[in-house]
């Protein structure tokens, strides 16, 4: 009886690691080949550059393949401010590290300044 209990106990746990192994061999498969991802390919997600506005407020420049996103962050919230196409390579924000809010906001107003229809004619 006790050799009963104890080959059914073997066999339950090498049913239990031979499942365990073919979850973890199919995640290898999956990240390996990423079919877990969209069919347009994987995001290209870089954070450009933030500027502090206030204490837990800040606006930040995010690239996402060829689009720029200026972003309202908050302590809670992230909200979309302004979509723009990324400019020229003439044109490439480094990424981070900008000493001052300067640059920042002139490529913000560069960008508004194409961005938006000519409405003067004259």
């Amino acid at each position: 009886m006790e050799t009963d209990l104890a080959t059914n106990a073997l066999k339950s746990v090498g049913a239990l690691l031979l499942v365990l192994g073919l979850i973890v061999c199919l995640f290898y498969v999956l990240k390996k080949t990423r079919l877990g991802r969209s069919a347009q390919g994987p995001a290209r997600l870089r954070l450009l550059n933030t500027l502090n506005v206030a204490p837990k407020r800040s606006v930040a420049l995010v690239e996402v393949r060829d689009q720029w996103l200026v972003v309202g962050v908050g302590a809670e919230s992230v909200t979309l401010l302004c979509r723009m196409e990324r400019p020229e390579s003439g044109q490439e924000v480094p990424a981070r590290g900008f000493s001052t809010g300067t640059d920042f906001k002139s490529v913000l107003e560069d960008s508004k300044s194409k961005a938006a229809p000519d409405h003067e004619q004259g």
